[in-house]
């Protein structure tokens, strides 16, 4: 009986596949752009004569704009409707990008960047939205599977895109050839993107009351932010690890950060299997628990040691995405996923990527990353055991 209804229900998934595709990419497209400030963190500092704790604060700018546009997402998306702010979205990323290529100052990269990170906002509320409608509720964990090979993709691409750009025209064409991208992509989700019924809910106090009185909802954003600060805050300062304390060249950190996130690209579609047998919640458990042991041991022992602690780290990292998507649709109400899942998004890219990277540079300038690692993943570890096992998640859910 569980046979044929899992075959009566297959097609449902596979014909949402080519608009879900399409999603994907603009996705890809709108995490690949912040991505690459990691890898260029360093050429830009020095092409702009700063500091590279100074230069961290752009990341600061970048999660800044990002947080704020995110959180005020809704009021764009219930008068235009999710389509319609995705679309938006891509195409002031692409005027951000060209404005990026032309910036020779430090504050002009700033501004630029804030813009870049405010338009990247508005889509992650819409995106889900999406994925909701036209998935079954049934494969939303493998339909946010395969949503999250976007930003998996982006970790891989973005050292290798940014040492080929360095090593030839410079990264003022990189971001040149992605903002016409983002445009261009802009035009074709207009022409092809998938329609949804429901428009986004504004965030009045009303609105944002109902979600923040669930102890719940405060749970899983703790567990986003932990999960964002090793993905993406850790991701963005490992060149700055390899190079001024494991002794390698720039190229030679690029190729290396990029290789150690292929493994998880090949992971992320066998999330929904693992979440099958662990559950919601230990899978959470699996994810930060092994990122945050390979974190504390990244930075320590000789390069292969490291290499392999950071081939490990995103494996485990990986994984939590798409189930911690699945339990924040779970744990709000319905009507509200796009809002719930703004004030998520807003903490984590305040804290998780921009604020706690930011603390990290800080620290590692002084006091060294491997020793900022370390701290930084023993917290994590305490911080994941004190949360999870107090998160309530309904029943209908995974046990």
């Amino acid at each position: 009986m569980n046979t044929q209804s899992q075959n009566k229900n297959a097609p449902h998934f596979a014909s949402v596949l080519p608009a879900l595709s399409l999603l994907t990419t603009v996705f890809f497209a709108n995490f690949l752009v912040r991505t690459l400030f990691g890898p260029l963190l360093i050429p830009i500092s020095e092409h702009l004569g700063q500091s590279l704790a100074h230069s961290a604060n752009l990341l600061v700018c970048l999660t800044a704009g990002y947080s704020m546009s995110v959180l005020c997402a809704g009021f764009l998306s219930c008068r235009l409707g999710h389509k319609k702010t995705i679309v938006f979205s891509t195409a002031v990323i692409g005027i951000a990008l060209l404005g990026l290529s032309a910036s020779t100052t430090f504050w002009g990269f700033c501004l630029w960047t804030f813009l870049m990170g405010a338009a990247a906002g508005l889509y992650m509320p819409s995106g889900v939205v999406t994925i909701t409608e036209i998935t079954p509720p049934a494969y939303w964990g493998q339909a946010f599977a395969v949503h999250e090979m976007a930003p998996n993709l982006s970790f891989v691409v973005a050292p290798f895109i940014a040492e080929a750009f360095m090593n030839t025209s410079g990264y003022p064409s990189l971001f040149l050839t992605l903002g016409i991208s983002c445009l261009g992509l802009a035009l074709l989700y207009t022409l092809r993107g998938p329609a949804t019924r429901r428009t986004g809910m504004a965030p009045v106090l009303g609105n944002i009351r109902v979600i923040v009185s669930l102890p719940a909802f405060w749970i899983t954003v703790l567990l986003f932010v932990l999960a964002v600060s090793v993905s993406t805050g850790i991701y963005n300062l490992l060149p700055a690890l390899l190079v001024r304390e494991k002794g390698l060249s720039r190229e030679e950190a690029s190729f290396i950060l990029g290789a150690t996130r292929i493994m998880p690209v090949f992971v992320l579609p066998a999330t929904g299997w693992i979440i099958r047998r662990m559950g919601y919640r230990g899978t959470m458990a699996l994810c930060l628990l092994g990122a945050s042991l390979s974190t504390v041991l990244c930075g320590y022992g000789p390069l292969w040691w490291t290499i392999a602690m950071l081939t490990l780290q995103p494996l485990f990292v990986v994984c939590f995405f798409p189930v911690g998507f699945a339990v924040l649709s779970l744990v709000c109400p319905k009507a509200t996923n796009d809002l719930s899942v703004s004030l998520t998004i807003m903490c984590t890219s305040l804290f998780g990527a921009g604020l706690i990277p930011a603390g990290l540079a800080w620290c590692g300038e002084f006091f060294g990353f491997a020793l900022s690692f370390a701290l930084f993943g023993a917290a994590l570890f305490f911080l994941m055991l004190m949360t999870i096992l107090r998160l309530r998640i309904p029943a209908s859910s995974p046990s």
